[in-house]
């Protein structure tokens, strides 16, 4: 099974925000070993200096892989742009307005590698940030939010979790986004970040054709030692020590696995939600991500 994952933060102690790129390719070795044959490296948010080294780094590191190394697709953006009011394990000092201005005061020379941006819709005055990015084929995900509804996205941010409970009253971005058939969804489907029944209704509700698996895997995933993530020790559980739950830690190939094992999935969805409807997202053709030996 071909697998990509669009949210990963990193494992084996490699952190993308941070690790240098002999960490960071080794760890897409591993990765191409369990299947995962690209992905949209997953950086939280940090200062403009050490963002713009970043997109520096894996622009590098893109334009000169190996064949057994995952494809490094694009950057996901999952900072910056969020709601100070969910922020999640992240730093909200280092959040920007999500605006035009500020996403190419950002991303100046290095908007080409940047391929997803999460924002909380509420704060993108007018849609005109999500409307910009889509417009340069750049997708938007609603992620980190109170708003009541997607904005200009064209898909949410690890589904449930960061975002407005669902309500049986009113507009709600969780409850809307599942019967909207324009809008891609994301979701860990770990069985931690959403329970096996609210798994199973999301997986009953929300058409086939939009649903994404993602790992939002942490360093914190296999890791030997203690992983430092966002500023805050994070646990073998996931969570920090005042128990937020900052991500995974488990790799998408694994979360699949464990999906099919608890008739969650059949290997059929897991190729449609985890590899053909990425591509199709994202508007990529097979070829265009490299080897897929």
């Amino acid at each position: 099974m071909k697998i990509i994952d669009i949210h990963i933060h990193g494992g084996l102690g490699v952190n993308f925000n941070t690790s240098n790129k002999e960490e960071i390719k080794k760890l897409l070795k591993e990765l191409y070993d369990r299947g995962i044959v690209a992905i949209c490296p997953t950086l939280v948010g940090d200062s403009t200096e050490n963002l713009r080294k970043r997109f520096e780094l894996f622009r590098e590191i893109k334009d000169k892989q190996e064949n057994n190394e995952s494809r490094v697709i694009g950057l996901h953006l999952e900072g910056t742009f969020l709601n100070p009011d969910k922020p999640g394990i992240q730093d909200k000092n280092v959040f920007l307005t999500p605006t035009i201005d500020n996403f190419k005061k950002l991303t100046q020379d290095y908007e080409d590698i940047v391929k997803i941006v999460t924002l909380a819709p509420e704060l993108d005055k007018n849609n005109e940030l999500a409307d910009y990015l889509e417009s340069k084929n750049i997708r938007a995900h609603a992620g980190h939010t109170l708003s009541d509804n997607i904005g200009g996205a064209s898909a949410t941010t690890h589904h449930f979790n960061a975002m407005p409970q669902i309500s049986h009253r009113g507009a709600n971005l969780a409850l809307d986004s599942l019967f909207d058939n324009d809008i891609y969804c994301e979701i860990i489907a770990d069985e931690i970040h959403c329970s096996k029944n609210m798994l199973k209704l999301f997986f009953k509700t929300k058409k086939s054709e939009k649903i994404i698996l993602v790992s939002d895997a942490l360093p914190a995933a296999h890791a030997k030692d203690e992983i430092i993530f966002c500023g805050k020790k994070i646990n073998s559980d996931g969570k920090d020590n005042k128990g937020t739950l900052a991500g995974s830690v488990l790799f998408l190939d694994e979360i699949i696995k464990k999906g099919i094992s608890d008739n969650l999935i059949s290997s059929q969805d897991a190729n449609k939600y985890a590899f053909e409807n990425p591509l199709k997202h994202l508007c990529l053709k097979e070829e265009e991500i490299g080897n897929l030996a």
